[in-house]
C-alpha cells in the first residue's frame, strides 16, 4: 500500500470514529458544586468530588445533554460555614449555574440555605439534619436519608433487638448532634423508654471520657452515638480504652471509609452501625463501585453513591426540561422510584429523596461489615 492511500485509510477512520463520538460544538451547561476540597471535611468531601467528576465523565460520554456537554464548576466549601456561603455565592454570582450541589454537612446547608431562596437556583445536598426540611426551602432536595430516618431506625433497633431499657445517647454539638438526639429521645419515649441521660461534646474535642463515664455511672444499659467520621472514631477507640461493655449504636458518619482506617477491629466489637447504605447489597452499585476504585484506588462510600445519583437524576432532568432552573426544580420535585446507585430515589413534599437505612455489625475480629436489615420509611 502506498504511503498516500495509507494515509486516506487513516483519515477515512478517523472521521469514522469521530462520527461515532458526541458532538460538543456547544458551550458546556455548567453546574456549580462547593464541595470541602481542604480542612477536616476534605475527608468526606473527596468521595462526592470524585463521584461528581465520574458523573460528568459519563453523561458526557453519552452524549451529553442532547448533544451538549456539562461540566461541574468546583468550588471548596473547607470546613466552616463562611467558607461555604462564599463559595456558594462566588458561584451564583460568576458562573450563573443551573443547579448546585452542596457539601454533606448540615451546618453549611443552613448557612447557605437563604441565599439559595434568594438566587431560586435549586440545589442537591446531603446534610441529614432535619432542621433543614423544617425551613420548607422549596430549592432544596436532600439526597441522602434524613437524620430523623436513621434516628427511628437506631431507636427501633435499642429497642427491639437489644432489648435496651435504659440507653444513653452521646452526640457531636451541631445541627445534626441535636437534631438526631431529639428524634431519637423522641422515638424511644413514644416506645415507652426514657433516655437515662443525654450528652454532647464540641466538635473539635478530643476527650470525651467524662460524658462516657456519665452515661455509664447514670446506668445507660445501650449507647447511641452520633457523631461525624473522625469524632467518631475516636469516640469508639474511648469507648473501648474505658472498658464499657455496653451495645454500641452509631450513625452512618462513623463508618465511612476515611472514620475506618483510623479504627481496629476491637474498636468495633459489640458495635452495630445504622448507615445510609451497603452498597455490595445493591446489584446497582456493581459497576460503579468496580469503576469507582479503579480510578480513584479508594472504596466509594455512601456520599459518593449519593451524589452520584444525584448528578445522574439531574442528567434526566436536563434531557427533559432543559436547563432552566425553576423547570429542574419541578422535575426534581417529582421524582419517583428512580432506581440509583444508593437506592431508590422518591422525593417528598419536603425535598427528601431517599427514605431507607441500613444496620449492620461487624465479623468477630474483623472490620469486615455485616449486613443485618433494611428499615424503610415511607415518603
Amino acid at each position: 500500500m502506498t504511503n498516500r492511500k495509507l494515509l486516506l485509510k487513516l483519515v477515512s477512520a478517523s472521521l469514522v470514529a469521530i462520527a461515532g463520538m458526541p458532538s460538543f460544538a456547544q458551550s458546556a451547561i455548567e453546574i456549580g458544586a462547593t464541595v470541602p476540597l481542604t480542612g477536616p471535611a476534605a475527608l468526606s468531601g473527596t468521595q462526592y468530588h470524585n463521584s461528581l467528576r465520574l458523573a460528568e465523565e459519563h453523561v458526557n460520554k453519552a452524549g451529553g445533554i442532547n448533544g451538549k456537554p456539562i461540566r461541574f464548576v468546583f468550588e471548596d466549601a473547607q470546613s466552616t460555614n463562611p467558607t461555604a456561603l462564599n463559595a456558594f455565592m462566588k458561584i451564583v454570582q460568576e458562573k450563573k449555574p443551573t443547579f448546585v450541589f452542596l457539601s454533606s454537612y448540615s451546618t453549611q446547608n443552613m448557612a447557605v440555605a437563604p441565599e439559595v431562596l434568594k438566587a431560586r437556583v435549586p440545589v442537591m445536598y446531603a446534610g441529614g439534619a432535619d432542621a433543614l426540611q423544617a425551613l420548607k426551602n422549596p430549592y432544596m432536595f436532600r439526597i441522602r436519608p434524613a437524620d430523623s430516618t436513621a434516628a427511628v431506625a437506631m431507636a427501633q433497633f435499642v429497642k427491639g433487638t437489644l432489648k435496651a431499657t435504659k440507653p444513653g445517647i452521646i452526640y457531636i454539638q451541631n445541627d445534626f448532634g441535636q437534631g438526631a438526639a431529639k428524634a431519637a429521645t423522641k422515638t424511644l419515649a413514644d416506645a415507652g423508654i426514657a433516655v437515662v441521660a443525654s450528652e454532647a461534646y464540641g466538635g473539635n474535642d478530643k476527650d470525651m471520657s467524662a460524658q462516657l463515664l456519665s452515661l455509664k455511672n447514670k446506668g445507660a444499659d445501650a449507647i447511641i452515638a452520633l457523631s461525624f467520621p473522625q469524632d467518631g472514631a475516636l469516640l469508639l477507640r474511648q469507648i473501648k480504652t474505658m472498658g464499657l461493655k455496653q451495645p454500641i449504636v452509631a450513625s452512618s458518619g462513623v463508618f465511612l471509609p476515611s472514620a475506618m482506617q483510623l479504627m481496629s477491629a476491637a474498636d468495633l466489637e459489640n458495635v452495630w452501625g445504622v448507615i445510609d447504605v451497603m452498597l455490595d447489597t445493591n446489584p446497582n452499585a456493581a459497576s460503579f463501585v468496580k469503576e469507582y476504585k479503579e480510578r480513584f484506588r479508594v472504596d466509594a462510600d455512601a456520599y459518593a453513591a449519593v451524589y452520584y445519583d444525584g448528578a445522574m437524576i439531574l442528567a434526566d432532568g436536563l434531557r427533559k426540561v432543559g436547563p432552566d432552573p425553576e423547570k429542574l426544580r419541578d422535575y426534581v420535585a417529582r421524582v419517583k422510584n428512580y432506581q440509583g446507585v444508593a437506592g431508590t430515589f422518591s422525593f417528598d413534599d419536603a425535598g427528601n429523596g431517599i427514605h431507607e437505612v441500613t444496620i449492620v455489625n461487624f465479623k468477630k475480629g474483623t472490620k469486615d461489615m455485616v449486613f443485618v436489615s433494611k428499615v424503610v420509611a415511607t415518603p
